[in-house]
C-alpha cells in the first residue's frame, strides 16, 4: 500500500514541476501560429503605360496661297506613320480608370494644284509634319472574361503640329520650266480630342497588354508665310490609330 502512495505522489510531483517550468519559459520560446496575410486584388492604384502604333491620316482639307491668289489644294495627303506614346494613370475601381498621355509621330505632307491664272502652270507642295498630342483620358472597363477586358474611352487635350522643310515646286508646261523654292514652316497648337476602344489582357497581377483603336482630332496647321502669299493652311488633321501597349501597375 505504501508503494502505491509513493508512486502517486511521485506522479503528482512530476506534473507540478513540469507546469511550473513551462510557466517560467520566455514567451518567444513557442513560435506563434502563422498569421494569414490579407491580399487585396489590384483593382485600384497607379500605373504606367507605353504604346506603339500605326498612324493613318484621314484626308486633310488644305488651301494654298501664291501671291495674291488662294485656292484649294488637290490630292492633298498625309503619309502613314509609326507613333509612340507614354503615360501615367490611376485606376479608381475595377471599371474606371484615367490617365495622362503624350504621343508623337512624324509624317510627310504633299498637295498639288493648278494655278488658275495660267492654266498651264501648277504647284506642288511638300513638307514634313510632326505632331504631338497631350491628352487626359477616361476609360470604362467592362467585365473580364478569361483575362480579356474590353474597354471604351475618350480624351481631351492639346495638339502641337509643326511644319518643317516646306518646299514648293512650280511647273510651267508651256515653257517647260520648273522652279523650286523653300518656304517658312509653322508651329501651331490646337485643341485635341480622342475616342478609343480596345481590349486589355492581364499577363500578371501587375502587367497587362493593351490592343486598341484610337481616333484623334489634332486641329489645324498653317505655315507662317500663308497670309503673306506663300504657303498652305491644313485643316481638320485627324488620325486613325491601331496601338499595342503595356500597362504596369505600381
Amino acid at each position: 500500500m505504501s508503494s502505491i502512495k509513493i508512486a502517486v505522489l511521485a506522479g503528482l510531483f512530476t506534473a507540478t514541476a513540469s507546469a511550473a517550468l513551462a510557466a517560467d519559459l520566455p514567451r518567444n520560446f513557442f513560435s506563434p501560429a502563422p498569421a494569414m496575410r490579407a491580399t487585396r486584388p489590384s483593382t485600384e492604384g497607379w500605373y504606367l503605360r507605353g504604346d506603339i502604333g500605326y498612324v493613318h491620316h484621314k484626308r486633310p482639307e488644305a488651301d494654298f496661297s501664291a501671291g495674291d491668289f488662294r485656292s484649294d489644294l488637290l490630292r492633298e495627303d498625309l503619309g502613314d506613320a509609326a507613333g509612340v506614346g507614354l503615360g501615367i494613370g490611376y485606376r479608381f475601381s475595377p471599371n474606371f480608370r484615367m490617365d495622362v498621355t503624350a504621343d508623337h509621330f512624324s509624317s510627310r505632307f504633299k498637295g498639288t494644284a493648278p494655278t488658275p491664272t495660267f492654266a498651264t502652270v501648277s504647284v506642288a507642295d511638300r513638307a514634313s509634319l510632326q505632331s504631338s498630342a497631350f491628352l487626359v483620358n477616361g476609360y470604362v472597363d467592362f467585365g473580364s472574361m478569361g483575362g480579356f477586358t474590353p474597354y471604351v474611352g475618350a480624351g481631351i487635350g492639346l495638339a502641337r503640329n509643326v511644319f518643317s522643310d516646306y518646299t514648293r515646286t512650280t511647273y510651267d508646261a508651256v515653257a517647260d520650266l520648273e522652279t523650286w523654292q523653300r518656304l517658312a514652316g509653322g508651329d501651331d497648337r490646337s485643341f485635341a480630342w480622342a475616342l478609343m476602344a480596345g481590349v486589355g489582357y492581364r499577363l500578371s497581377s501587375n502587367f497587362s497588354l493593351d490592343l486598341g483603336y484610337r481616333y484623334v482630332s489634332r486641329g489645324d496647321m498653317k505655315t507662317r508665310s500663308y497670309e503673306a502669299g506663300a504657303g498652305s493652311d491644313v485643316e481638320s488633321i485627324g488620325t486613325h490609330e491601331v496601338r499595342l501597349g503595356v500597362r504596369y501597375g505600381l
